[in-house]
């Protein structure tokens, strides 16, 4: 197993941030691994939420933003556009009625009028699962973080109790039946669930980072064809390496974000080894992903490197819409029932 692999791809975007906002007040970078960051954050949200708990004096239950935090769930860096629907960095608290909510600084009520699945994370700390949480969400996130949000539950390495993307199937499925059913009063399915049935076509498992997640749906939206998620090979060396992102032709591209400025003889003697293995590499960086444009020249030279090991041109300057490619995807679905003997 490569574990230069396993430490690089283990930082996430608002890790990231953190880093250059230190540099940028010169102070040390904070180069803890993602796992052990997202640990101290899951710690902090149990105290916070035990606090809110004896503050009421009763039970609460946690949801939204809150709820994945508590299970160490690695969040996007725009939290701040949701402190008016979901909390953001607030607590979120579901009511058990519209008319059910309690004052709380610090945190924010909201009602869920569905069948929810619950967890205690700790003695006094209750919420919803992750997929819940994540579901949750749906109808406030664009296509492209729900999706990159239900990557990062995937990931391999994570703090939660591990779900695959049949968990996502059998929960949006039982919220499509909720409209047909009448069931919970409903007379329709909830807000959000034609939108999370979208992003279960595009999500995939074994990702490492939410950036990983971002760079894949990148690739894909610039109509390149879609690469093998950390594919396991072995190196020249006899050693064993993942790749993030394998491609056609042996073209890997990898994501390195900040945290390699701490480690650059490693990365640079990891990268010679896999180019003396045959493969074509392409390094990408955040400031490759940090704007239109940037994306624009990263998805050429992705493109540039298949026509040279494959043959086959590709255009990338179009970008094509994320719903687009996710109900071809779902066109091209047999359903379940198709698939029993």
């Amino acid at each position: 197993m490569d574990k230069n692999k396993n430490n690089n791809n283990n930082i996430s975007d608002n890790m990231a941030d953190e880093y250059e906002k230190r540099l940028r007040e010169g102070r040390v970078p904070n180069l803890i691994p993602m796992r052990l960051q997202l640990i101290e954050r899951q710690a902090h949200e149990f105290s916070v939420c035990l606090d809110a708990r004896s503050r009421v004096g009763r039970d609460l239950l946690f949801g939204g933003f809150t709820a994945l935090r508590l299970q160490g769930v690695p969040l996007p860096f725009t939290l701040p556009k949701y402190e008016d629907t979901v909390g953001g960095e607030q607590l979120s608290v579901l009511a058990s009625a519209r008319n059910a909510r309690t004052r709380l600084r610090g945190a924010r009520f909201y009602h869920m009028n569905i069948p929810l699945d619950t967890i205690q994370v700790m003695p006094g700390v209750h919420c919803v699962g992750v997929v819940c949480a994540w579901f949750m969400l749906a109808r406030f996130l664009t296509l492209d973080e729900l999706v990159v949000l239900g990557d990062s539950i995937l990931m391999r390495d994570t703090l939660h109790a591990k779900v695959t993307i049949d968990d996502f199937e059998i929960f949006v499925t039982r919220m499509e039946s909720l409209g047909k059913l009448r069931a919970y009063g409903r007379k329709r399915a909830p807000r959000g669930v034609g939108k999370a049935r979208r992003a279960i076509a595009m999500l995939r498992e074994n990702m490492e980072s939410p950036q990983e997640a971002r760079l894949f749906l990148e690739l894909i939206k610039r109509g390149l064809p879609e690469p093998g998620i950390n594919v396991p090979v072995t190196l020249c060396t006899g050693d064993g390496a993942r790749f993030d992102l394998l491609l056609d032709g042996g073209v890997v591209c990898e994501y390195d974000g900040a945290h390699h400025l701490g480690q650059l003889e490693e990365d640079r003697i990891r990268r010679a080894n896999i180019e003396r293995s045959g493969y074509l590499y392409v390094q990408v960086t955040r400031a490759d992903m940090a704007t239109p444009d940037a994306r624009a020249w990263m998805a050429r030279r992705v493109a540039h490197a298949l026509e040279e090991r494959t043959g086959v041109s590709y255009v990338t300057d179009g970008v094509i819409p994320l719903e687009a490619i996710a109900d071809e995807a779902l066109r091209a679905m047999v359903p379940r029932w198709r698939c029993v003997a």
